[in-house]
């Protein structure tokens, strides 16, 4: 394959699932974001808990999207979809007027050899782009059972301009994960998006 066939993939991919989150966003104007759902098992739970939420779950694996929709199917939700992407191109492809008011990032891949860490997730980059797409006070949840990607996070959240970790606020959902259930112990991380004033 060619570069230039690569790259009119990729943007291909990319209108698609602008369109496709226009489509089951149409009407809302603030979600709430799980990073990584897997099989939908915790976002089914949270959004049959707080019914005026709406919520969005994203993974890379189609398998996985597809069981996180029919157990929303089975539980007759209304309020929460799920969808095919990659974190970066769904936050890039959110629609304008999309503010997203709480994002879960839970146990994700910690990478943990040293030559792979510029695979993780949470660095300023992405912070600083997720951001944008975040109502002020805005709330980033992140857990994780790798101790060695709690303390790079809590280092990337101290330096990061557009967060800052609390040390008050509280987790406001608790269900035991698919990975959570696996992990022997956790930590829990929090940060709240500063205010257009500050």
């Amino acid at each position: 394959m060619s570069y230039e066939t690569h790259l009119q993939r990729v943007d291909e991919r990319k209108n698609a699932l602008q369109k496709l989150l226009s489509e089951v966003l149409e009407g809302r104007t603030r979600v709430v974001l799980e990073i990584g759902c897997g099989h939908g098992h915790w976002l089914v739970d949270y959004a049959s808990a707080f019914p005026d939420a709406f919520c969005l779950g994203i993974d890379i694996i189609g398998d996985r999207i597809a069981r996180a929709c029919k157990k929303q199917a089975s539980r007759n939700l209304e309020n929460v979809c799920f969808v095919v992407g990659e974190a970066w191109e769904v936050i890039e492809g959110l629609p304008p007027e999309i503010q997203l008011e709480k994002v879960f990032i839970l146990f994700p891949d910690p990478w943990p050899k040293k030559r792979h860490w510029k695979n993780r997730l949470f660095q300023n980059p992405f912070l600083d782009r997720l951001a944008q797409s975040c109502a002020s006070e805005a709330k980033l949840y992140f857990r994780t059972d790798h101790s060695g990607y709690m303390k790079w996070s809590k280092s990337i959240a101290n330096e990061n301009l557009n967060w800052e970790v609390s040390a008050k606020a509280e987790w406001p959902f608790e269900r035991e994960s698919v990975f959570q259930s696996k992990a022997e112990a956790f930590e829990s991380l929090v940060l709240v998006r500063h205010s257009a004033e500050s």
